[in-house]
């Protein structure tokens, strides 16, 4: 891999490489969000086919998946990645591919030096550091993707009969809605600011709600923010819509259909689900 092919240096060298991103997007290098684009292949993954191939492998969908180098002597403070783990629905998994005794990932104060050639999972909602007092780069690749009984599958035994199933937030698939029912869920709704703040869960505050529109643009549905972002929705059955580029941590609830129309935002953590109701208008016919 050629130097200059990577991201410009940060204020601690750490390097990234996206062979997937929001769009496949070649100088998307964060690990992306609730937006109008879903994830897809960067350019970059046609110079690494065999990588493609152990992508290609596992039983999930995958979100972006970063090609990420520390360099020697340099270390990353503790800090939290949020929302990750099995509550949540998303899972960070690591290959590494250089590595050196010298470089250590730290997990609630647990040294770990994973090695090549495998595929490592760890808990990074907890707090980790990152360390490489070697004289040789790390470079790991790094795997966002959603949680499938395939994928924990993979892991071992008796890892699996530990986890709580009733807390896992399994990925559900697409439900896609025809032409024709898009109009069904065309609405004026408020929108909490909560929901678009990816730390917090849901709940009634004294800020004043965005105002809000979901429309159909070009047969996609779009949950429209006055002053905010667009963000399409991705129907996953029954009226609930998972956000595009997110996770089954947030979505929406849509029931138009009777006397009192209203909008149900939710935040949800394994079977832990908070929510808050908004009324709903529908357009003017």
């Amino acid at each position: 891999m050629d130097r200059g092919e990577l991201t410009p240096s940060t204020e601690i060298d750490w390097r990234c490489l996206p062979l997937r991103s929001p769009g496949g997007d070649p100088d998307r290098t964060d690990p992306g969000g609730p937006g109008t684009e879903g994830f897809a292949d960067t350019p970059w993954i046609r110079h690494a086919p065999y990588l493609a191939e152990v992508l290609a492998s596992l039983p999930a969908e995958l979100r972006s998946v970063r090609l990420m180098s520390l360099a020697p002597g340099v270390r990353v403070p503790e800090h939290r990645d949020t929302p990750t783990g099995l509550p949540y629905g998303f899972l960070r998994v690591h290959v590494p591919v250089r590595t050196n005794p010298g470089a250590v990932l730290s997990i609630d104060k647990v040294e770990h030096r994973w090695q090549p050639g495998t595929l490592w999972y760890g808990d990074f909602s907890r707090p980790h550091s990152v360390i490489n007092t070697g004289d040789q780069v790390r470079i790991h690749l790094v795997i966002d993707c959603s949680i499938s009984p395939g994928l924990l599958s993979l892991f071992p035994e008796d890892f699996q009969s530990r986890v709580p199933m009733s807390e896992v937030a399994y990925n559900r698939p697409e439900v896609p809605l025809r032409a024709f029912e898009l109009a069904d869920f065309r609405c004026e709704v408020p929108v909490p600011p909560c929901v678009l703040r990816l730390d917090d869960q849901v709940g009634e505050s004294a800020e004043p709600d965005l105002p809000a529109q979901v429309i159909d643009h070009e047969g996609t549905l779009v949950l429209k923010v006055s002053g905010g972002p667009s963000i399409a929705l991705v129907h996953v059955g029954g009226g609930d819509f998972r956000f595009q580029g997110w996770i089954e941590e947030r979505g929406l609830h849509l029931d138009l259909f009777g006397d009192s129309p209203r909008a149900v935002f939710y935040t949800r953590r394994g079977r832990r689900r908070r929510q808050i109701t908004r009324t709903a208008a529908l357009p003017q016919a």
